[in-house]
């Protein structure tokens, strides 16, 4: 039985990407399901954000929704780190880290390990020595993983991102978390949204897909 594939359209500082984050795991550990990452950049380049007060609550007002929707938690540490001075969120460095786990096949447990690292624990995600604290805490082959890190900076990061974006526009999407399947050359988004906080709803739902798609 062949496996069909999502293509799963991130950023490792969207906040709902965190709360869909249960969701995306069973897809991953679904037996007849490949996932496919594709990093936005929702924050990165020109895009990068300096945190002030007005954006600092609209951040926390919208992670109260967040776990409202989802039970996801957000620790301590994370609401600490929102209120240091001068802090800078960046999402190129993490997607720099997630590409070269990738090499690795590790992509989705860096990305997992990234986001409660940011919402748990409150670390600096975008600080590349973080990042590599991180690689070595899930197994990550270092000398490796700094190889292709630094590979991937740059033109290859910029591509990466472009074509998420493409896959937006290509289906008519917008924002993130966004979930696609192509099926008769044709982009179709999967209602993540509908499932946040429900996951035997998305596990029955996933398990009428792959019967659909057989």
């Amino acid at each position: 039985m062949n496996k069909i594939t999502l293509h799963y359209i991130y950023d490792p500082l969207c906040g709902w990407c965190y709360g869909a984050s249960p969701l995306i795991q069973i897809a991953n550990t679904h037996p007849d399901i490949a996932l496919a990452l594709h990093g936005g950049g929702m924050l990165a380049g020109t895009s990068r954000l300096q945190m002030d007060s007005q954006f600092r609550e609209h951040i926390i007002q919208s992670d109260k929704r967040i776990a409202a929707m989802t039970g996801q938690t957000f620790g301590e540490g994370y609401l600490a780190m929102l209120h240091e001075p001068d802090l800078i969120l960046d999402s190129a460095p993490p997607l720099l880290a997630i590409l070269a786990a990738e090499k690795q096949h590790q992509a989705l447990a860096m990305l997992q390990a990234i986001q409660q690292a940011h919402y748990i624990s409150g670390r600096h995600i975008s600080d590349p020595k973080i990042l590599s604290e991180i690689a070595r805490e899930i197994g990550l082959d270092t000398t490796q993983y700094l190889s292709d890190y630094a590979q991937f900076t740059g033109e290859k990061l910029h591509c990466h991102i472009q074509h998420s974006r493409q896959l937006l526009t290509q289906s008519n999407s917008s924002g993130f978390p966004t979930l696609l399947i192509k099926q008769s050359d044709k982009w179709l988004r999967i209602p993540l949204q509908n499932y946040l906080g429900e996951p035997k709803k998305w596990q029955h739902f996933l398990d009428s897909l792959v019967a659909e798609n057989q």
